[in-house]
């Protein structure tokens, strides 16, 4: 019974894989005819297959540059679910501290991330740490919103009910509220992981000596296209990558069934 379940699940997980593949597919079939068709210049647009060819050429190249943006891009946004929990918690429990920092976050949201760029070059240097602090502001916003309203989303009465019981804060924390937080916490956590991709891209675009960022503005000065649109593809996969990896952390602590799920 056990091996046909996981027969199922492998089944709907390739029919539900089949059609976007297909697509993706046909897309870079058109791509291609388009592009040798009309007979588009290579340093405008260059065909998939070009891409595919200089991808293999260049892997250690982009393998070496690959590194650091996934490194950093992981150090900002583990420093983003680690503050933006903790403050989302605090938010949710104490209102007198909701009322009062949470303008203030909504005010620094509302700051265009791009034009801190500058000031966390006088700030912090040209350094590592510059580049981490872009990639936790941009991923920091939607870890807080999230678990601050998971939190709030637990049934007033299943909190009555545990108080009857003369249950703790901390238990009714730890037993109810944070599990029933925990979908809108995964979904802000997918939210996040693309942000501080961004985060990590735009801070190298300014900063870098290295990374994949780096390698895009290097490229785009040679005029090489298919450099820059390999690089590109590399930093596509490793936030797919990365996406996958917190969908998959999703599915292995959360084993309950919770209702509509956030997605």
């Amino acid at each position: 019974m056990a091996n046909n379940n996981g027969d199922s699940k492998i089944r709907v997980l390739a029919n539900q894989s089949l059609g976007p593949t297909a697509i993706a597919f046909l897309m870079l079939v058109i791509w291609q005819v388009i592009v040798v068709a009309f007979g588009v210049k290579e340093a405008i647009l260059p065909t998939p297959w070009k891409i595919i060819q200089t991808t293999f050429i260049h892997w250690e190249l982009l393998l070496t540059h690959t590194w650091p943006t996934t490194s950093e891009c992981l150090l900002g946004f583990f420093l983003a679910v680690i503050i933006g929990m903790g403050l989302g918690i605090l938010l949710a429990i104490f209102p007198m501290f909701h009322s009062t920092v949470y303008p203030l976050i909504i005010g620094f949201q509302v700051v265009p991330k791009v034009a801190l760029a500058p000031l966390f070059i006088v700030w912090f240097g040209l350094g590592t740490l510059s580049r981490v602090l872009m990639a936790f502001v941009i991923a920091f916003f939607p870890m807080v919103v999230n678990t601050y309203a998971g939190i709030l989303s637990t049934d007033p009465l299943m909190v009555r009910m545990a108080h009857s019981f003369s249950a703790s804060r901390w238990t009714v924390f730890c037993k109810i509220e944070f599990p029933n937080a925990l979908p809108y916490i995964f979904s802000g956590l997918k939210i996040g992981i693309t942000f501080a991709v961004i985060g990590i891209i735009v801070a190298e675009f300014v900063t870098a000596q290295r990374g994949l960022g780096y390698l895009i503005v290097f490229a785009e000065g040679n005029i090489d296209t298919p450099l820059m649109m390999a690089a590109i593809t590399v930093l596509s996969i490793v936030g797919m990558i990365l996406y996958a990896a917190v969908v998959a952390l999703e599915k292995l602590i959360i084993t309950w069934d919770h209702g509509q799920k956030l997605n």
